[in-house]
């Protein structure tokens, strides 16, 4: 979660709808060689073909990519662009954000579509009810941290998250065994989304507005999460280490692929040792272990 949040106040919709389910692979194959990821690639059905929704709050990218398929004259191939306003934008976030998967022992699923989630064998799954497109396990950033918590379990009882936005990893901490659970974000409507999510989960956690500049804590952590962006993280490293405990675990992401060494690099003079880099397409993530 980046340490700033933001509504957007208007969003660009692409629809690209195709003939028939075959044709749905094909397009998403070339969407995603294009570098779309699959977190941005909303699959639905529109008048009874499937399409593919892409949104961006600059249109000129979604102009590009439309012209780029009327020049292809793909047959059967259809694309609208349509202007949202914020309140068709919340209303179309929520009426195709479905279940998926966030590592790969939990799914996230929306609140609104819990009656008609039926989890596999073995799988549990968060709840999540939120205006913010961050944190609901669709970015990459987040599925990476998700996973080294996940990879981690049984080996911490304390965990913080600096950036929680919906509270989603402390959530997944707390389904890994973590018992004492804190979080902190600088966006009051965060805070407020992290504390909706408790009560639809009937999971809790400690979690109040600060900022990352001023914070003081008077404990350190078996486990520290910080989801942030590449600067930040550079900025405030030796900071957010100092709240990790002796031998305890630090996650980082939010870093692209093209800043990662930039990354390492600054975090390479702090007391840690790396155990595992994580890379999606477009994104990374670290997991360290702080030294003695």
């Amino acid at each position: 979660m980046s340490i700033q949040e933001r509504i957007p106040k208007v969003v660009y919709q692409l629809r690209i709808q195709i003939q028939d389910e075959p044709g749905l692979g094909f397009l998403k194959a070339v969407l995603l060689n294009l570098g779309y990821t699959e977190g941005e690639l909303v699959v639905s059905v529109f008048k009874g073909k499937p399409s593919i929704d892409l949104f961006d709050e600059q249109p000129q990218k979604l102009e590009r990519l439309g012209k780029l398929f009327g020049r292809l004259h793909l047959p059967g191939v259809k694309v609208r662009q349509h202007r949202l306003l914020p309140a068709d934008w919340l209303t179309k976030w929520k009426s195709l954000w479905k279940p998926a998967k966030l590592t790969r022992s939990i799914d996230v699923v929306p609140v609104w579509y819990k009656d008609k989630y039926k989890p596999s064998k073995d799988t549990d799954h968060i709840l999540m009810d939120t205006l913010l497109s961050f944190g609901t396990g669709l970015h990459e950033t987040t599925r990476i941290m998700a996973q080294f918590i996940e990879d981690k379990k049984g080996k911490f009882n304390s965990f913080f998250d600096i950036g929680t936005g919906t509270g989603i990893l402390c959530f997944v901490a707390l389904k890994n065994g973590a018992g004492d659970v804190a979080a902190i974000d600088i966006g009051e409507l965060s805070v407020q989304a992290a504390r909706d999510n408790m009560k639809v989960n009937d999971l809790y956690f400690k979690v109040k507005r600060a900022d990352i500049k001023t914070l003081r804590l008077q404990k350190t952590f078996d486990f520290v999460a910080a989801n942030l962006v590449t600067e930040d993280l550079i900025v405030h490293g030796p900071k957010i280490i100092s709240f990790v405990k002796p031998n305890g675990l630090l996650a980082v992401s939010g870093i692209s692929l093209d800043n990662l060494n930039k990354l390492r690099k600054s975090f390479a003079s702090l007391p840690l040792k790396t155990l595992k880099i994580s890379k999606a397409k477009q994104w990374s993530g670290l997991l360290y272990q702080k030294k003695m």
